[in-house]
């Protein structure tokens, strides 16, 4: 608590200050319960052209390192999509939190009254004005503005290498990392003074594109259509696929679909994303192979069959405006798409699948999915968008700045919620090892991570809804109870909801096919990582969305939201993901697909889809040394797009074409009452993976957080059991999987509950400090309007010999402020400060009650003297509730010696409390 001094000549002064003070800071809080929104001002002051220039730091990409510099590129290389990226001012940000909370609070006006794109660019874009002197200096500087944002936060235009290179002072450089071949910004880009705070990123200026996340099977397929079941352990193959009808089954999806009336996304709209361009056929040659309506009325290249334009009841094909299509699949991304799209699909059968696509090529760059995924933000395309594509908080500079403050990709997905729309991203398919990626590269020691502990963003957003992975349980759920012989017409021959476990084919693989049992076999779980790769369910606790100034090692991870509301054993709060699973195992069993075969078969050259011979063609397939290799997938890329079409299933149900919004709310609302069957509990199992010890070891200036390092025992990750006593919920399948008709059934009232109180959340997840020194920390208060309340607060500090000041109450929405003080050893519990102060006070009090009975004696009258007590006792609680506080209550304990606040990680919880209504939330105090 820190203790003012006042001398004894200003103490009267300072204290009637002090209630004046204390009367204008009420009336200022009340004044601010009512939030308006003035038309969005003009920023830019200074002229763009010809003035000083301030660098974009975290603007060069990881990889574009010297060791891989293989000189200056092209200067006519062509940048046909590059993005000015803006972020709104404080106060717009602090309006859009509010507008967010109130949208997902029945109680509150606003409650789902999403925005609209140009709502949003007019309370929290840029001004029209200020649009228009960014294009005009653009335009001065030779290049074309491609498009503008409907919501005026992002401006887009093309040029050349030498053009950017000029106006932005960055050079183009090709980069040879891992044999591939690679070109980037070399240095940070320039941009004008007036425009420092408002422009704050780029894209678009390299080519290290995100990587999709399919994985493949590795099993030889049962030649038979249909599925076969285990009869003993190893005498038989798992179930081949899994088709449309089984996960209709599993999930309970077919007592929607066979609803009155039927539930089966007909009239919905939903979004995927991707990066390359598709061919018809493949889409086509799953839907028939299981039932489903034909895309029909497409314009295709007649020649190659690739999709250019189409617009149908169940599909629409969408480029976004200003981005160049070169008609040519990427082999390395079609795969991803196909599995997207046709499993969206197989779920929301009759909604219309909108393929919203930023292609790329190597002679054109632009900002690849990222492209999709602004543009279908931006154009309100759909109320539910999937997302197959990630990576490690880490490797995007745009979530959070030093100060904690969101960028730009936090920002979008912000603004997508207000628009109403739901974001689906997959959680990762490397376990907790999210910088690493799946197809482990490395060879010294062979695939072991080195990119330390990590999780995946978008997933790890609070605005997203991540989805992971399980897989059916190799002991548990390949019998007879679950799986039949014999196909429907759409494939599936699964009877029941089959038992899962975490998803973690490493150590699946060896436990069904241990040396023992097959020549190919494996001797450990480390021998499947070594000689397949890092496949498992992605998941954690955010701790790299913030970062240093210099973007060059991890400070902090997003902070734990209100709503998830769950507690670990033994772990710190922060943002968990994922928030839910759904199978994901690409071998126990996989998901049937259709897609190129020059793409998925390995050596071929053959660009028929898998499933041109029919799908049990695609489950015999052989590469041409004659190897097994059937046309089956897994991933969280797969279990993403099929929660995404699930949820449209829900926005059919509840008669909503506008979108839910930011479902997590209501998610863990749902959870907290297990009886209603919503989610299927899945706390077996982990997503570990074995490491380099020591790896990140980052650099002397910028060490590598040690908890985020490859550990001693050179494994790292999370156990399912380690799981919340209510919900079930851990950090490698969420709250579960669902059961989609619960889902829907359940959904109206958990949503009426969900928002409807003020919520406290931690601006980050952990405070750093050395012992004898204070953290300053803030929490988000949120409260929904209509909010007549004040909070209080109380704060429990954790760490011994510490003191935790009390934030200040309030009743708006906002951050509070307030210090945890840690100690020093000292030979007493006592401050030297704190003696004199107490020795003031001990003196004042007596002498005030003094003149008090004085001057009511001289008055000569008892009411003198009662009106004189009063007086005092006023001075006395006042003086008690603020600058005596120290004085009036308290420990007074004392001793010969005092340890200090001992080094080590301490848990911090703040309460607040309004009438009976009570939130609390956490983060951690690390004493250095």
């Amino acid at each position: 608590m820190r203790i003012v001094k006042l001398s004894v000549p200003a103490r009267l002064p300072v204290l009637f200050s002090a209630i004046s003070f204390s009367a204008i800071l009420l009336a200022s809080l009340f004044s601010f319960s009512s939030l308006s929104y003035a038309e969005t001002p003009d920023r830019i002051s200074g002229a763009l052209a010809g003035g000083r220039t301030v660098a974009l730091t975290g603007n060069v990409h990881r990889k574009a390192l010297p060791q891989f510099d293989q000189g200056p590129a092209d200067p006519a290389l062509k940048l046909g999509y590059v993005t000015l990226l803006t972020v709104p001012t404080t106060s717009q940000q602090k309006a859009l939190k509010q507008l967010l909370a109130d949208q997902q609070n029945p109680k509150s006006p606003s409650f789902r009254k999403w925005l609209t794109p140009e709502q949003y660019a007019d309370r929290f874009g840029l001004s029209q004005a200020d649009v228009q002197k960014i294009t005009t200096w653009l335009e001065g500087q030779g290049f074309k503005v491609v498009n503008v944002a409907r919501g005026r936060n992002w401006i887009a235009f093309s040029g050349t290498a030498a053009q950017v290179q000029s106006a932005f002072g960055t050079e183009f450089h090709r980069y040879n990392v891992n044999g591939e071949m690679h070109v980037a910004n070399a240095t940070a880009p320039k941009i004008p003074a007036a425009l420092s705070g408002i422009v704050v990123g780029m894209r678009g200026l390299h080519d290290f594109y995100l990587k999709p996340r399919a994985a493949k099977n590795l099993r030889a397929a049962h030649p038979d259509y249909y599925d076969t079941f285990l009869q003993q352990f190893n005498s038989a193959s798992p179930p081949d696929f899994l088709a449309p009808g089984d996960i209709a089954t599993i999930y309970d999806i077919n007592a929607l679909y066979t609803a009155t009336p039927a539930i089966d996304g007909t009239g919905q709209k939903l979004v995927i994303v991707g990066q390359t361009d598709i061919y018809l056929a493949d889409l086509n040659d799953f839907r028939s192979g299981f039932g489903l309506t034909q895309i029909s009325g497409c314009t295709n290249n007649v020649s190659t069959g690739v999709i250019s334009s189409c617009n149908t009841t169940n599909f629409q094909y969408v480029v976004p405006t200003g981005v160049y299509d070169p008609g040519t699949p990427s082999l390395n991304d079609i795969s991803e798409a196909d599995l997207d799209l046709e499993w969206s699909a197989a779920v929301a059968r009759g909604a219309q699948i909108i393929y919203d696509n930023a292609p790329y090529d190597s002679s054109n760059l632009n900002s690849g999915v990222f492209g999709a995924w602004y543009d279908a933000v931006d154009n309100d395309r759909a109320p539910v968008i999937s997302m197959s594509y990630g990576g490690c908080e880490f490797d995007d500079n745009f979530v959070l700045d030093a100060s904690g403050n969101p960028l730009n990709d936090e920002l979008e997905l912000m603004q997508a919620n207000s628009l109403g729309i739901t974001f689906f991203n997959s959680s990762g398919d490397s376990g907790a090892a999210e910088c690493d990626g799946g197809t482990n590269t490395n060879t010294t020691p062979a695939n072991l991570a080195q990119g330390g502990v990590a999780v995946s963003y978008p997933a790890a957003s609070p605005e997203v809804t991540g989805v992971g992975g399980t897989a059916v349980d190799w002991t548990t759920g390949f019998t007879s109870t679950y799986w039949g012989v014999v196909n429907a017409t759409d494939g599936g021959s699964a009877l029941a909801y089959v038992p899962e476990t975490s998803w973690n084919d490493d150590e699946e693989l060896f436990v069904a096919y241990p040396a023992s049992s097959f020549q190919n076999g494996y001797t450990s779980a480390a021998d499947v990582q070594e000689r397949y790769a890092i496949v498992a369910s992605g998941g954690g606790p955010s701790n790299c969305a913030q970062q240093s100034a210099d973007n060059a090692t991890c400070v902090a991870g997003f902070g734990q939201p209100s709503w998830q509301t769950v507690t670990l054993s033994g772990q710190a709060p922060a943002r968990f993901s994922p928030d839910v699973s759904l199978l994901g195992s690409p071998n126990f069993p996989g998901y049937i697909f259709c897609t190129p075969q020059n793409a998925w078969v390995p050596n071929s050259t053959n660009t028929s889809s898998t499933c041109v011979s029919g799908i049990s063609g695609a489950l015999s397939l052989t590469d041409p040394s004659g190897n097994p290799a059937p046309s089956l997938v897994g991933g969280t890329s797969a279990s993403s797009p099929i929660m995404a079409g699930i949820l449209t299933l829900v926005n059919q149900y509840l008669g909503t074409t506008t979108g839910l919004g930011n479902i997590n709310p209501t998610l863990y609302v749902l959870a907290s009452t297990p009886s209603k069957g919503v989610f299927h509990q899945v706390t077996t199992g982990d997503n570990k993976v074995y490491c380099e010890v020591g790896q990140p070891a980052g650099t002397t200036a910028d060490p590598w957080p040690t908890a985020m390092q490859c550990p001693t025992s050179g494994v790292f990750g999370y156990s399912a059991s380690t799981s919340d006593s209510t919900t079930g919920y851990n950090m490698v399948t969420g709250l579960g999987s669902v059961d989609a008709a619960n889902l829907a059934s359940n959904w109206s009232a958990a949503s009426s509950t969900a928002g409807t109180t003020f919520t406290l959340s931690p601006t980050v997840a952990s405070y750093q400090v050395s012992q004898g020194s204070t953290a300053n920390a803030t929490i988000n208060v949120t409260v929904p309007s209509g909010f007549s309340g004040t909070i209080v607060f109380t704060c429990t500090d954790g760490a011994p010999a510490s003191t935790c000041t009390v934030p200040p109450s309030t009743n708006v929405s906002g951050q509070v402020s307030f210090s945890i003080s840690t100690t020093l050893p000292t030979a007493s519990l006592h401050m030297p400060s704190e003696r004199p102060s107490r020795i003031f006070y001990a003196v004042l009090l007596p002498g005030l009650f003094g003149i008090v009975f004085v001057a009511g004696s001289r008055r000569g009258s008892k009411r003198g003297r009662v009106r004189g007590m009063r007086f005092l006792g006023l001075i006395v609680i006042l003086g008690c509730s603020t600058l005596w506080l120290a004085s009036c209550g308290g420990s007074s304990n004392s001793g010969n010696s005092n340890p200090g606040t001992a080094a080590g990680n301490y848990t911090i919880t703040v309460t607040g409390t309004s009438g009976s209504t009570t939130a609390s939330t956490s983060f951690t105090l690390a004493v250095q």
